[in-house]
């Protein structure tokens, strides 16, 4: 039974099941576009999410759900992640916050 209660908690199922609260996606939504803006790939993130939008459930159900538990090993919440981009609004979010700090980038350079 130990052993069980080791890869319940490790693949953490009760947080894949949970809702994001709006303080963590804006959360994410901070982190990932300023990551992006940092290495400066506004233009290639945005379009490939631009793409993206349309089949984000899909995509996030059946591709990053498998993905999820690997991610969880080296650190990043990847349930939450696939729970981030499971809503297209939170995608569409993302993507004009990447488009304002690319519009702030170039207005002071």
């Amino acid at each position: 039974m130990p052993f069980l209660k080791k890869v319940k908690d490790f693949l953490d199922l009760k947080s894949a099941a949970m809702e994001l609260k709006p303080e963590r996606e804006n959360e994410i939504i901070e982190k990932v576009a300023q990551f992006v803006s940092k290495m400066g790939m506004e233009w290639p993130v945005y379009f490939w999410g631009q793409s993206y939008v349309p089949i984000s459930t899909i995509v996030a159900d059946t591709t990053l759900l498998g993905l999820a538990p690997l991610l969880e090993m080296i650190g990043i919440p990847g349930f939450q992640f696939v729970k981030f981009l499971e809503k297209k609004d939170n995608l569409k979010r993302l993507l004009n916050r990447i488009d304002e700090l690319r519009e702030q980038r170039e207005s002071k350079g």
